[in-house]
């Protein structure tokens, strides 16, 4: 083997033996070049493509493409609209496995370790209208990046939360499906990020096995009879990836599930037992590494909540609402929602998302659930960001085209001249006739209504 001291050594000589050297040194190389870029353009606001020049469809995932050049996706308003997410192509294979597990019955999904929510968003790309997600992530800053991303991609039916996986463990019985994408020891970013190289070492690798375990043992308690339980890890070594998905079998008692993917599109299979897995390389596959693995909780293994479905007890600590704001809150959203407040906001919670919140343990933070509405301020409601990002929103403001310039002014947080005849009141900023976010028309001037905290800086932008 060359000599190369952009890897760590103790890195190549272990993955050498494991893989062979002629597959590692294919690897190694690869972990010199560019990394792909790619997006994945979101099933329920899909903008007419192509977006950008030369979009090449990722092999595996339908919703994928690369991009021959990296634009400036933070001054791209589609994608603050949640029109698409930028995502390693690798990584978009959970859309594509999540689509041929079920059919077009909702389902209850969990996301264990979640942040910041591409594969999250994925799963949403492939689940049936009605499905609940429950996303979590341990990290608390991680955590509001998520709320974050997941209140632009605009899927209703949500519930985030920041805990630790063993609090939800208590949630038994109750998911279809449990996506594992576990912290790991991080190999396969190690050509896109420095402290992937620098922190690599054989007790981070044991650190992380050992952990990742304890996050499956959760998961699987989890899990109803039938249910799929989806493990993934973004590193190389088989102490994470295979000796893990053996214990997944042995120990946890899933049955394997072969997702017919190995050998397609340069996907590589399992290199040390027989559990089917895929392993996605730089040098065979474009994009970052992936190891992937499915497995099925047999039908027998207990009875689950989703074949006993216990009456909903009704959400804690509701608020009463006035009638008028409570009618013309129901006019703000399409399809059946219960409308609740707490702490002064609405929120708008389908039956299956409410009855998912109503069993969450106490002591998890709950960080966002359903779609929040607005904030009831006297006998006003300011309608909520997240009300324009949902799918499920009515349109029942008027609705204010703006152009490339002026949307990104807007997602500055800065002043918007409006049309001459614009109506006054509460308004809708679209672009390319997706909802960026709300504005209120006072006659002499605008509020903008985009959330503080996730304004972009414009003076930079790219202008066209």
């Amino acid at each position: 083997m060359i000599e190369d001291k952009f890897l760590p050594e103790g890195f190549q000589t272990l993955i050498t033996s494991e893989i062979g050297r002629d597959k590692a040194e294919i690897l190694f190389s690869a972990l010199h070049e560019k990394p792909e870029i790619s997006l994945r353009l979101n099933r329920r606001k899909k903008p007419d493509i192509p977006i950008y020049h030369e979009m090449t469809p990722v092999a595996w995932c339908k919703s994928g493409f690369y991009l021959a050049e990296r634009p400036s996706f933070t001054h791209d308003p589609l994608l603050h609209a949640g029109s698409f997410y930028v995502q390693d192509a690798s990584s978009m294979v959970y859309e594509s496995i999540v689509s041929s597990l079920f059919d077009d019955i909702p389902v209850f999904a969990c996301d264990l370790c979640a942040a910041p929510g591409g594969k999250t968003t994925a799963i949403l790309n492939a689940l049936p209208d009605g499905s609940v997600m429950l996303a979590n992530e341990f990290i608390s800053s991680r955590a509001h990046i998520l709320k974050e991303n997941l209140c632009k991609y605009g899927y209703p039916d949500v519930v985030v939360t920041n805990t630790d996986t063993s609090r939800l463990a208590a949630l038994k019985g109750r998911f279809n499906l449990v996506a594992v994408d576990a912290p790991c020891s991080g190999e396969g970013m190690m050509r896109k990020e420095e402290a992937a190289r620098s922190q690599w070492s054989g007790g981070l690798i044991r650190q992380c096995a050992g952990l990742q375990r304890e996050i499956l043992e959760n998961a699987a308690h989890m899990l109803a009879p039938g249910g799929y339980l989806i493990y993934s890890t973004c590193t190389f070594n088989t102490t994470e990836d295979e000796d893990n998905a053996a214990w997944i079998h042995e120990t946890l008692g899933l049955e394997s599930v072969d997702t017919g993917l190995a050998g397609k599109a340069g996907i590589q299979c399992q290199v040390k037992g027989e559990i089917p897995c895929l392993r996605f390389m730089p040098g065979f596959t474009r994009g970052e590494g992936l190891f992937l693995t499915v497995f099925r909780k047999p039908e027998d293994a207990c009875e689950g909540f989703l074949s006993n479905r216990p009456k909903k007890k009704g959400i804690k600590n509701k608020e009463k609402i006035p009638k008028s704001i409570l009618s013309a809150a129901k006019e703000w959203i399409a399809g059946e929602y219960e409308i609740i407040s707490h702490e002064g906001r609405l929120m708008a919670l389908s039956d299956a998302t409410a009855t998912l919140l109503d069993a969450i343990p106490k002591g998890v933070r709950i960080m966002s659930a359903g779609v929040e509405l607005g904030e009831i301020k006297g006998k006003d409601i300011i309608p909520a960001h997240s009300l324009a990002m949902s799918t499920a929103m009515s349109h029942p403001f008027p609705e204010v085209e703006l152009s490339k310039e002026d949307a990104l002014r807007y997602l500055g947080k800065e002043a918007i001249l409006l049309p001459e005849g614009t109506p006054k009141g509460y308004l809708t900023a679209t672009y390319r006739n997706f909802p960026l976010g709300f504005l209120k028309n006072l006659g002499n001037r605008s509020n903008n209504l985009y959330p503080s905290e996730w304004r972009i800086r414009v003076k930079s932008a790219e202008s066209g």
